[in-house]
């Protein structure tokens, strides 16, 4: 499918003078955006759509459900001019989600920012996962980021995974909520496009206590909306994660809690909503059979980069297409090699550990739209 031609933005303001350019450029990303969105719900991109990239495994914080902050310390993460050198002939990405460890403990994640800003033209999302302890940082970020490229999206998923004590239970540290809803808090009074929203992750901890969860941060946040919210489910992996010997939640007590947040969940529909509603409801179908429940989208539209510069097709699924120290190819030339379509193909017949992880759930959700809708309609019984 081709690509709307930029002449056709350029036409439509070309006679208002006071446009400045990088609208121009804002209006043609947001088209290569949904070009490729639209496109993926058909076949495989020529290019990935989004790229997840951990900056770094460093956490500040000690959470039950995953193991990360247990990782050695290791000091061959990418360097700048390894990251230069990568983003120099491989930039096309529309979004770049970043995440750790936690980000904002990367020493230079501003220089890391520069260099994707310098080279991604096509950018018009940028989405940080954080635990949201490290505020003087992100402001800093976020200023950078506005100063340098005005018109770029940035999302925050900021983690609340319970009311005070039990979030700072399960996350190791006794500041670790104040600190979160402060960092929300901030985020929210921010002027757009910045978009802030709490990630609640449902764990072996913190079953039954969504409802509790809402009204603590609603204390703080009176304004807060179902759409200020991501609800994600906990999952294993092997080399991300490194929590395999965790076990799975209990699938009746899941099933319940996914009702009861659903049945709460009653306001307009938005982007968010529908693709929040969507990923739960058919969570109940993956309990079922233990398989995506929507074509992955992993190497067809998306694929993660670790701090040491391997790229997998997902951060559950251990199998790499290459290391960019080691490798210098064009990503265009590496996505389109055997290996990385052999890989897809795996990807999207679950020949692989088939999970139904948020990152990667909500990309198949946006590439199967119609098969999505109806899928998950079938199991919208969970709700009643």
């Amino acid at each position: 499918m081709k690509s709307v031609p930029d002449c056709y933005i350029l036409k439509k303001y070309r006679a208002d003078t006071r446009i400045r350019p990088y609208h121009y450029l804002y209006m043609t990303n947001k088209l290569h955006i949904l070009n490729s969105i639209v496109t993926s719900n058909f076949k495989r991109l020529a290019f990935p759509l989004k790229l997840s990239y951990a900056v770094t495994y460093k956490c500040n914080l000690r959470c039950e459900m995953c193991n990360i902050w247990e990782k050695p310390p290791v000091e061959n993460e990418l360097s700048l001019e390894e990251l230069e050198r990568f983003f120099f002939s491989s930039n096309a990405f529309s979004w770049l989600g970043i995440t750790g460890g936690e980000p904002f403990l990367k020493e230079n994640l501003k220089d890391t920012i520069d260099i994707v800003l310098k080279h991604c033209s096509r950018l018009s999302h940028i989405h940080f996962a954080t635990n949201g302890t490290c505020l003087p940082r992100i402001k800093e970020i976020v200023a950078h980021i506005k100063n340098k490229k005005p018109s770029l999206a940035i999302a925050f998923t900021v983690s609340l995974d319970g009311p005070p004590d039990l979030h700072n239970k399960i996350r190791g540290r006794d500041d670790v909520w104040e600190k979160a809803i402060e960092t929300f808090i901030y985020l929210k009074s921010l002027p757009g496009p910045v978009t802030p929203r709490i990630g609640f992750t449902i764990s072996h901890q913190n079953m039954n206590s969504f409802p509790q969860t809402w009204q603590a941060i609603k204390d703080n946040f009176p304004a807060l909306s179902f759409d200020d919210l991501t609800i994600n489910i906990f999952q294993k992996s092997g080399f991300y994660y490194d929590n395999l010997d965790t076990p799975l939640l209990d699938n009746t007590q899941l099933i319940k809690t996914i009702k009861n947040i659903l049945n709460m969940d009653k306001e307009k529909l938005s982007i968010n909503s529908y693709i929040r509603r969507t990923y739960l409801k058919l969570y109940t179908k993956y309990l079922k059979t233990q398989k995506c429940p929507l074509p992955c989208k992993a190497l067809s539209s998306t694929c993660f980069l670790d701090p040491y510069g391997d790229i997998y097709p997902c951060a559950i699924f251990n199998k790499k297409l290459c290391n960019i120290k080691t490798n210098h190819e064009e990503l265009s030339k590496l996505w389109d090699s055997p290996h990385a379509k052999q890989l897809s193909y795996e990807c999207s017949n679950n020949i692989c550990p088939s999970c139904w992880s948020p990152c990667d759930a909500y990309s198949a959700i946006a590439g199967s739209l119609y098969k999505s809708f109806t899928e998950a309609h079938k199991y919208a019984q969970v709700a009643h």
